[in-house]
């Protein structure tokens, strides 16, 4: 069990037994960190918006451009709720954001919607001070490019006796790509990135 599995764990034990408040504290704490798995960050928001805006819980258009322009947390609450919407008729609103100098974790998130959408229109997005243009029907999903394909598989042979390890460094591998967005990391690019990640682990399970 990986470090995440067990943080979700713990905060469905806290709802279940009524403790709310402090699921909510541990989901916000979590949604400040620079990275977090995908189907993690998904189900935590998903457990937020159940058990504390939900019930009143709705962004009008003006409400989804004033939660992209808030914190951190706001950010991605309106992600993930543009994320549920046909992005085709958010463009201007997605554009505007993917400029702006929103929290990168949500950004690259929204622009993981739009290439899961297929949709078929330049997007503009600004990072670091570089500014892409790009259609997101062709840019590949994390998951389908050569690099995380290459990449996981040369993980999984170095760690091969150590799953934990090996688990851990494919969640690190998928956030550097999903940061890298909307550029896709080829297979010969694999080998420095694959090394830094294998270097991290080893030093932090060392310490």
């Amino acid at each position: 069990m990986n470090y995440y599995e067990k943080t979700l764990i713990d905060i469905k034990e806290l709802i279940e037994k009524g403790n709310k408040e402090e699921a909510i504290r541990i989901i916000e704490e979590e949604l400040k960190a620079p990275y977090l798995p995908k189907d993690f960050n998904d189900e935590i928001l998903k457990i937020y918006n159940e058990n504390k805006v939900s019930k009143s819980f709705s962004l009008s258009d003006d409400d989804l451009a004033i939660y992209l322009k808030d914190s951190k947390e706001k950010q991605l609450i309106a992600v993930s709720v543009l994320n549920k919407k046909n992005l085709r008729d958010y463009l201007d609103l997605c554009n505007e954001y993917l400029c702006s100098d929103g929290f990168i974790n949500a950004k690259v998130l929204l622009v993981d919607s739009l290439i899961r959408q297929e949709i078929n229109e330049e997007i503009k997005m600004e990072n670091n001070g570089i500014e892409y243009n790009f259609i997101p029907k062709y840019i590949l999903l994390v998951e389908e490019s050569d690099g995380f394909i290459e990449g996981s598989k040369m993980l999984n042979e170095h760690f091969l006796k150590e799953p934990s390890k090996a688990s851990l460094a494919i969640d690190l591998l998928y956030k550097e790509l999903m940061l890298s967005l909307p550029i896709n990391i080829s297979e010969e690019e694999c080998p420095i990135l694959v090394n830094n990640i294998i270097g991290y682990i080893e030093k932090a399970f060392d310490n």
